[in-house]
């Protein structure tokens, strides 16, 4: 310190504020720190409870259920042929909608069967084992009350007199009868055998029974609501199943399809016209090159020529079947009319290929190749250095040779199209698709609905082939 009473200060650095920039420099900040990791957080496994256990022979079972009551599916809706019924003799609307189907040993019976109640005792025929039909017992006074002129006034909860079993009788009777045609003739028929007098009269008729399906209706008639339900033996329901070609389950594809084709409307396939098909073996079909022929016979039309004829066309995998089509030629585009729906299994492929591959090499190059190494002018092995790796993937050659053992069959399309589920529902005979094909372009040939290639159809020696014009991929 001087004489001159000069002094020193103590300043806190920390709040001298930094000048402000001259216009048109920059400042350069240092990076912002960064933020704080999130504190970890235990991760606890979730485990349902009070699960429902199905195994897989239950839900076997309940598809074999649906077959025998029809329509008592995921709607839940009964079939309309009993409603109907039901609404002439009671003169009331009715509805009738399953709420659920759970499987029981027959000891647990009490669990479910009221007392009291109607029960009857159902006969499956040609089955010999029983069912049981409940219904419970407030909606049997309303509707005997009803059949009988009355006004379907609630009563007490008492056991049905004998002239009120008879009524009810009547009414399942005709329930059963009205349900028996929307059955298939293969399936079990519902008979109604007698009434059972107890819960233990009617245990005793199902004899050595394991499992029992406990179907619940939820039933409606005019205003009163009640329940209805059945209890199928495992024994019958393990036969209750149509043959695949059975017209039931034809109609039960009808009728989803037209309920449900809505959910795949935005989903396409390809609708494929096919003229002709050829087997060849896989191994032909990796070797295929451009220019190579492919022989066809048996073209159901001509389009090099500028004819029409006939065409099947088919859906995705074709297992079901096939649409027959009439071609025809307007303003040189190809169109297809719909003349047959064919449903039915398509024909087991053929068997193994014999004679000489429907493949002609064309490429003169190739055959050059082969005739200079059938002469021994090749170069030498000792000079040529891809011996050695030739020699590593001789191994794969010989399983490459195994593709001559797989049978392909390939198909010759005229054309084919984009087609939604909707579309699809809606064909009938008489369609009329515009193929997207015009006169003189290249056919596909396609592997399970896969274009593996493309081609123009040419003659050698009399017989008709298609020659690759372009390979896929």
């Amino acid at each position: 310190m001087s004489d001159k009473g000069e002094r020193t200060m103590m300043i806190d650095v920390s709040k001298i504020r930094p000048k402000a920039p001259a216009s048109g420099t920059q400042t350069r900040r240092p990076p912002a720190a960064p933020p704080p990791a999130p504190v970890g957080r235990e991760w606890k496994p979730f485990t349902f409870t009070n699960l429902e256990r199905v195994s897989k022979t239950h839900s076997r079972l309940v598809r074999n259920l649906e077959w025998m009551l029809p329509n008592v599916r995921s709607t839940g809706e009964v079939s309309e042929s009993v409603k109907k019924r039901l609404g002439e003799m009671l003169d009331e609307k009715i509805s009738l909608r399953a709420e659920y189907v759970h499987f029981i040993h027959p000891s647990k019976l009490k669990r479910y069967v009221g007392d009291p109640t109607f029960l009857g005792v159902l006969a499956p025929i040609p089955n010999k084992a029983r069912g049981l039909l409940e219904v419970e017992i407030g909606l049997a006074h309303w509707a005997i009350d009803t059949l009988l002129g009355g006004t379907g006034e609630a009563v007490g909860l008492r056991p049905l007199t004998d002239i009120e079993e008879g009524v009810m009788t009547f009414v399942v009777l005709e329930t059963l009868k009205a349900l028996a045609p929307s059955l298939d003739s293969s399936l079990p028929k519902l008979r109604l055998e007698t009434i059972a007098p107890s819960l233990e009269e009617a245990m005793s008729v199902l004899n050595e029974e394991e499992t029992l399906a406990v179907v619940q209706l939820k039933a409606i008639f005019g205003g009163h609501t009640g329940y209805v339900r059945l209890f199928v033996p495992e024994s019958v329901l393990a036969v209750a199943e149509p043959p695949p070609d059975a017209m039931v389950r034809r109609q039960r594809r009808a009728v989803d399809a037209a309920e449900h084709a809505s959910r795949l409307s935005n989903v396409k396939v390809w609708l494929r016209a096919e003229i002709a098909q050829v087997e060849i073996s896989a191994g032909d079909l990796s070797q295929l090159r451009e220019r190579d022929v492919v022989l066809v016979d048996g073209l159901s039309a001509r389009p090099d020529q500028g004819q029409g004829g006939t065409a099947k066309l088919k859906l995705g995998l074709a297992r079901t079947g096939y649409l027959a089509a009439d071609i025809a030629i307007e303003s040189d585009r190809f169109l297809a009319t719909v003349t047959a729906i064919q449903i039915g299994e398509p024909p087991p492929p053929g068997g193994p290929i014999e004679g000489e591959a429907p493949v002609e090499a064309q490429a003169e190059g190739e055959a050059a190749e082969d005739e200079q190494r059938a002469l021994g002018d090749g170069p030498d092995e000792s000079t040529n250095p891809g011996a050695e790796r030739a020699d590593m993937e001789e191994g794969q050659a010989e399983g490459a040779d195994l593709l001559n053992d797989v049978p392909l069959q390939i198909a010759v399309e005229i054309g084919r199209l984009p087609i939604t589920a909707e579309e699809v529902v809606s064909i009938k005979v008489g369609h009329v698709f515009d193929l997207n094909r015009q006169v003189g372009e290249p056919l596909d040939l396609s592997v399970n609905g896969k274009i593996v290639a493309r081609g123009e159809l040419v003659e050698i020696e009399g017989n008709l082939g298609i020659r690759i014009v372009s390979l896929a991929g």
